[in-house]
């Protein structure tokens, strides 16, 4: 082959290696393949159903869900089919979970943050009695007793989904009735996130016990110091020893008695942040706290049908205070299921929170 044949041959060839590589589809050559980045976990939903030993559902029972990391509880309720459910929970931590009625509680169980699991299903047994007719008991009464021994009821409602510390508000009922009077405002504190406890005073609804020996609530009780002020230091003894709740977020609110009661209690207990005094007498509550220099509350919504009786009490409390005429006929329920009241209230409460 000469050289000119043989350059020839080598020109042909690279053409036809050139022609090739043009005509091999983008498929065939060299690519690099790009991965999709890791999401990483996904938010964590916890969920289920509480029951009784027969598989009932439970209704109103408390669901805690506790955040290992911080100590944050969520306490959710259960609804008329016994469900409870928490969404969108950080998926980085640990959560102890158990369920909660009747003085009842289950077994604590753990979600890990190891198991990237998104939908995460725990149902819990109690050991508590349903009624046969598909509905619950009412919310447990709490038993407190008093330095001189008288046997107080009180019942606990905690909102659900609301984080722990809890805010709380005590109620304390006029002279003659009963802490169910407070029904209507219980649960619009409740939707508002707010834990209510409320207070049977002594002589009045189940609290009527002293060491063993039924009582009667006397009219003299209204301005004996020894009397209805004894149950004031062991029920915000008991709030403040909950885990759950904020024991540095108390409202104390209260009509007639309890009224004259709670402003006391703004002034002795620092951890009342502020009250609301449903027609307060200013005479009893100077008696229940034993004298005008003890009588020093602090921070006080005061709403009355009486002028001049308000005024006198607002000029012995210190700032912020303010006074509402409310003309408004009957006992705390009438109080409470009157609009301008409760919406006095919650303005009240988000002013001072």
């Amino acid at each position: 082959m000469s050289a000119r044949t043989f350059q020839s041959y080598l020109r042909n060839s690279a053409a036809l290696f050139l022609l090739l590589l043009v005509t091999i589809p983008a498929s065939g050559q060299f690519t690099s393949v790009k991965r999709r980045p890791d999401p990483g976990p996904m938010p964590k939903n916890i969920h289920g159903i509480v029951s009784d030993l027969r598989g009932k559902p439970v209704a109103g029972a408390h669901v805690f869900i506790r955040d290992l990391k911080t100590n944050v509880i969520r306490t959710l309720t259960t609804d008329t089919q016994g469900v409870f459910q928490q969404f969108a929970l950080a998926p980085t931590v640990d959560y102890e979970v158990y369920a909660e009625f009747k003085g009842k509680t289950s077994e604590k169980r753990t979600v890990s943050s190891f198991l990237n699991r998104q939908d995460n299903v725990l149902n819990f047994q109690l050991d508590v009695a349903i009624i046969e007719s598909g509905g619950i008991a009412d919310t447990p009464a709490i038993e407190i007793t008093t330095f001189d021994l008288v046997k107080l009821r009180a019942t606990l409602d905690i909102p659900s989904g609301v984080p722990a510390p809890i805010p709380t508000v005590l109620l304390l009922h006029g002279f003659g009735e009963d802490r169910f009077v407070w029904d209507g405002l219980k649960k619009e504190l409740l939707s508002h996130g707010w834990a209510v406890v409320a207070l049977d005073l002594r002589g009045h609804g189940e609290s009527k016990t002293k060491n063993g020996v039924p009582i009667q609530a006397s009219a003299e009780w209204r301005t004996d110091q020894h009397e209805f002020p004894q149950d004031l230091d062991p029920v915000l003894d008991w709030i403040k020893a909950q885990r759950r709740l904020d024991n540095r977020k108390i409202v104390a609110i209260g009509y007639d008695v309890g009224a004259n009661l709670v402003l006391v209690a703004s002034g002795k207990f620092p951890e009342v942040r502020t009250v609301v005094a449903i027609n307060p007498r200013l005479s009893e509550s100077l008696a229940l706290a034993g004298s005008a220099q003890e009588f020093t509350p602090h921070s006080a919504l005061i709403l009355a049908s009486d002028d001049a009786e308000a005024a006198k009490v607002k000029a012995l409390v210190k700032d912020p205070s303010k006074v509402q005429k409310v003309a408004v006929t009957g006992g705390t329920a009438a109080w409470v299921n009157t609009r301008t009241v409760t919406d006095s209230i919650f303005q009240w409460l988000q002013q001072t929170f």
